[in-house]
């Protein structure tokens, strides 16, 4: 079993390459952020997949789930931000 988590580890980093390309080439806030949230959900797969290989996999999900909340949050943050809102006057 671990050879075959070991081998969805390496096919999703071999799949996560263009992302980082993405990131790197493309010019736009917003493309920029879309492959930043993409990588935040592969680096939680990768955490999990890293805790199965391991044979530790509780502690690797628990990790992994506080990225993800994490990364959320703060694309959350960020989307609030990149709206112009967030002063909270929004009445009419």
């Amino acid at each position: 079993m671990k050879i075959f988590f070991g081998l969805c580890l390496l096919v999703s980093i071999l799949l996560s390459v263009p992302l980082l390309f993405m990131l790197i080439k493309e010019k736009g806030f917003y493309n920029r952020f879309a492959a930043i949230l993409a990588i935040s959900s592969n680096v939680t797969l990768f955490l999990m997949l890293i805790g199965f290989v391991d044979g530790r996999h509780d502690m690797y999900v628990d990790i992994a789930l506080s990225f993800t909340v994490l990364g959320f949050v703060s694309s959350v943050i960020v989307a609030k931000f990149m709206s112009g809102g967030g002063d909270g006057n929004d009445r009419d």
